[in-house]
């Protein structure tokens, strides 16, 4: 397993309020990006926080204890990002620091990812290429009613309410699959077939790029992105 990430200011904005985290140990590692949501006047306390507390957490874990289960591991994640809310939310109390998450894990030959937010997790395999995870936003909620003002609003967020409301899944990897987690700065700004292709290529590729996740954020930047951008590519 290989990965390679970007996290870059931009051009526009005057801070970085995205941080990511990447973690390998054979072939287990534990992948992070955060976004610090804008609204909130802490934004790059709170993603810097979340991915310092899952960088602890990875050093007391591995490689002293990369025997034990998955599934044990993976609850024990979950666990963390619900500590984080809580110690966020009453560090700066309601939506005054949050943060986006999307998270991957894998271990023993399984991954598990944990998404709260509008950052993604892009998946490439045989069986194709997709987006795993869903926008935690208002257009995407069951009730939806169109309000162009609150059009792209977040309703999930680390730190953005007592209770912290994510969405997870697992799965059994595949031979030869890659992965992809950016923030909003990438996406929104490169067209989503295009990230595809580029995902596609590396999991046919013998070799890994290690530019891969760069080649996204210049493709962002070329298309004008205004906000921090932050990418990492994973091969297995």
């Amino acid at each position: 397993m290989k990965a390679a990430g970007i996290c870059e200011k931009g051009e526009v904005r005057r801070e970085n309020q995205d941080a990511i985290l990447m973690r390998l140990n054979g072939r287990s590692g534990l992948f992070m990006v955060a976004d610090g949501v804008g609204g909130s006047g802490s934004g790059g306390e709170a993603s810097a926080y979340l991915t310092a507390c899952f960088g602890q957490w990875w050093e007391e874990h591995f490689p002293a204890e990369a025997g034990r289960p998955f599934a044990d591991l993976f609850d024990e994640t979950k666990a963390l990002a619900e500590r984080v809310n809580e110690e966020l939310y009453r560090r700066f109390g309601p939506g005054g620091g949050c943060t986006t998450m999307v998270l991957l894990f894998i271990h023993q030959g399984i991954f598990g990812y944990l998404s709260a937010g509008d950052s993604r997790i892009y998946r490439c395999s045989r069986k194709g290429a997709r987006c795993l995870t869903r926008d935690d936003v208002w257009e995407n909620q069951p009730d939806f009613h169109e309000d162009l003002s609150s059009r792209g609003k977040i309703l999930s967020a680390v730190g953005g309410a007592e209770h912290l409301e994510y969405s997870c899944a697992t799965e059994r990897l595949l031979l030869r699959e890659s992965f992809l987690l950016c923030s909003d700065g990438i996406y929104k700004f490169v067209e989503e077939a295009h990230i595809l292709r580029q995902l596609a290529r590396v999991s046919r590729s013998l070799f890994f790029d290690t530019d891969c996740a760069g080649a996204l954020a210049r493709a962002a930047v070329g298309n004008g992105t205004s906000d921090n951008y932050s990418a990492i590519v994973v091969k297995i």
